[in-house]
């Protein structure tokens, strides 16, 4: 006799912002209490100055031109942080 598979059922609780999935709802509050895609987190990927820059000229490994992520209201964004949360001039993205 062979042994076959055993079909299961998983539940996973998924945060509405983003991809991310846990298997228990109470980490899964906590990553959206956090996560930089919820718009109450007020962060610099859902604002409307947040400009998430571009690897240059069609991504040419020979252009110079490439640049990082960068806030229109002139607030720094460093490699080390790229992203800021609770913002004070956040506004929402449209």
């Amino acid at each position: 006799m062979t042994a076959e598979p055993i079909a299961k059922k998983v539940t996973r609780y998924g945060c509405p912002f983003c991809h991310r999935t846990r298997s228990s709802k109470k980490a899964t509050r906590e990553h959206m209490a956090r996560c930089w895609r919820n718009p109450e987190v007020r962060a610099c990927l859902t604002c409307e100055n947040y400009d998430e820059g571009s690897d240059g000229c069609w991504g040419d490994p020979m252009c110079n031109c490439a640049s990082g992520p960068a806030c229109f209201l002139g607030i720094p964004i460093v490699p080390e942080e790229p992203v800021k949360t609770g913002c004070e001039k956040w506004e929402a993205a449209s």
